[in-house]
């Protein structure tokens, strides 16, 4: 099931400007704070990683599927084998331990990037 909402603004032209300019603002605050943050989550994700020859932690990568929304992994082939263990060994989970310390954070990243474009667009 979905919800959609739209919303028209008519009438009152300098609300309609920041309006506009809030959705233009707000999605590059969002974008840089995003940015930054699954950064540092990779960054995170490949010190987890268990290192005997390094490859597993060079092939973490973060990729942006749409505006909001990311994947997070390995692209090495026995990267779930690591993370989440088999019957002869313990797993070590390096990906989710990453998102986990980083997920306060980047929720923190988009409320400040929101909150800023709040306040740019009410200057304007």
């Amino acid at each position: 099931m979905s919800v959609e909402m739209q919303v028209d603004v008519y009438g009152i032209p300098e609300l309609q400007g920041k309006m506009e300019y809030f959705d233009e603002t707000m999605r590059g605050f969002v974008d840089q704070a995003l940015n930054y943050e699954l950064k540092a989550m990779q960054d995170t994700a490949q010190y987890f990683a268990p290192k005997r020859t390094g490859y597993l932690a060079r092939t973490i990568f973060v990729e942006r599927v749409r505006e909001w929304a990311f994947k997070f992994g390995a692209r090495a082939p026995y990267a779930a084998f690591v993370e989440f263990g088999t019957r002869f060994m313990k797993p070590r989970r390096f990906l989710s331990r990453a998102l986990q310390s980083g997920m306060p954070s980047l929720v923190q990243a988009v409320n400040r990037a929101i909150d800023q474009a709040i306040s740019e667009a009410s200057m304007r």
